[in-house]
């Protein structure tokens, strides 16, 4: 990984105030640390998004520095700034108290696949501070920046001002200051996609903000799809039983040509996490919390429950789609098996970190259902019935896979 960082003033390393070191020794450091895809808000008005997940700020220095401002910047190709956002001295102190508290909580080792603690700040269990000035050795984290555009963003800048607290006031020239880029990608996953699933179906949570998915570096994409039926539920019945639900069963095809990297069966459907019988939207929640945690603390492994992983060849590397929460023992596919666009590797089921039968699709760099980055996808033969216009696939879309694969215009 490499990480751009600007120099110190002449006049600070020359008196060294700092005790000799280098702006170097302040660092910018992101996880996903190459880049960040955009997702479409609005083709029509050409309006974008991005979600900064994980930046840090860590003092390599042999001396406490004290953070003065941090700032956020789109550019364009020529390097121009199209947005800032901006934190003062105030806002700074109140973003490091949150991020202590964060790592106090252990929220950073329960779900390392999303902060990448060993990544970010280089250790597992990081020293964050509490406060904007950083010991040695110490980091600020600043989580899940959210922006949205107009036209396409090439990169996106973070430049963090800081001052040698060591050092008196009234002696203090010039601040340093620390920066780090990301590349912004535009468009979906390079190769072609077809939906995972037949026929008409509701996605319940895609890449929007106000659905969990965005907020999870390996799911930022990710599709969840259920099917609704009579009188706008997902089941008949009183929904107590994985059969109740219209989705169950259903069969799950390959989104593409590729190769089976990964299988994991036998996971039973979780009747567990079904919301019961008159029970509260709140209690269910609580206890769907509860149940996650425990997942993840205690069979990490089993919260996609049982999934395919297939490898797709493109150009510009591999990419890998997982189809989770299938049914138990129906997986039809095994690893090293070579499968065809539409072939059947299983059935929609219930297992793992699943509230209902339904089917968790998304693209990412690695084989590894969490431990991965996510990246958009486009499927080429996708309706949406709905819309007013070509787009992206928004929660709470009704969507229409058309049996035939038709070529669609996209930008990349």
């Amino acid at each position: 990984m490499q990480i751009k960082k600007s120099l110190l003033g002449a006049c600070v390393a020359a008196l060294g105030l700092l005790n000799g070191a280098q702006a170097s020794d302040v660092e910018v450091r992101f996880y996903p640390p190459a880049q960040i895809w955009s997702h479409p808000l609005e083709n029509a008005r050409d309006i974008h998004s991005v979600v900064v997940q994980n930046t840090a700020i860590i003092n390599h220095t042999s001396d406490p520095v004290t953070l003065q401002t941090l700032q956020l910047d789109l550019l364009d190709n020529n390097d121009d700034v199209l947005q800032s956002r901006f934190f003062d001295a105030a806002k700074l102190d109140a973003l490091a108290k949150a991020g202590a508290g964060l790592g106090a909580s252990g929220m950073l080792q329960l779900v390392d696949f999303h902060f990448a603690p060993k990544q970010l700040f280089g250790s597992v269990t990081p020293l964050l501070s509490a406060q904007r000035t950083l010991a040695p050795g110490a980091a600020f984290y600043l989580g899940h920046q959210f922006l949205a555009f107009n036209g396409e963003a090439a990169q996106l800048r973070v430049r963090a001002e800081f001052a040698a607290t060591s050092v008196p006031a009234k002696a203090r020239p010039q601040l340093g200051s620390a920066h780090a880029a990301l590349k912004i990608r535009h468009g979906s996953a390079p190769g072609r996609y077809r939906f995972p699933l037949a026929g008409h179906w509701w996605v319940g949570a895609g890449a929007t903000a106000h659905t969990a998915h965005r907020w999870a570096v390996p799911e930022e994409f990710a599709l969840d799809i259920l099917r609704i039926g009579a009188h706008g539920l997902t089941y008949r019945g009183k929904g107590t039983k994985m059969r109740d639900y219209y989705a169950y069963g259903a069969s799950v095809l390959a989104a593409a040509d590729g190769e089976v990297v990964f299988v994991l069966d036998g996971v039973p459907d979780n009747t567990a996490m079904l919301r019961r019988e008159k029970e509260s939207l709140h209690h269910f929640q609580q206890r769907l919390f509860a149940s996650q945690a425990q997942l993840l603390t205690n069979a990490r492994e089993n919260v996609p429950g049982n999934h395919v992983i297939l490898r797709h060849d493109a150009e510009g590397g591999p990419v890998f789609s997982v189809y989770a929460h299938l049914q138990p023992f129906s997986i039809a596919v095994k690893v090293g098996q070579q499968v065809k666009v539409g072939a059947q590797i299983g059935k929609l089921g219930g297992s793992g970190n699943s509230t209902e039968p339904h089917l968790h699709f998304h693209l990412c760099d690695r084989p590894d259902a969490l431990n991965c980055s996510g990246i958009p996808v486009h499927f080429e033969n996708v309706e949406i019935p709905l819309s007013d216009g070509d787009r992206a696939i928004q929660s709470g879309d009704i969507v229409l896979a058309v049996p035939a694969l038709e070529p669609s215009s996209r930008r990349r």
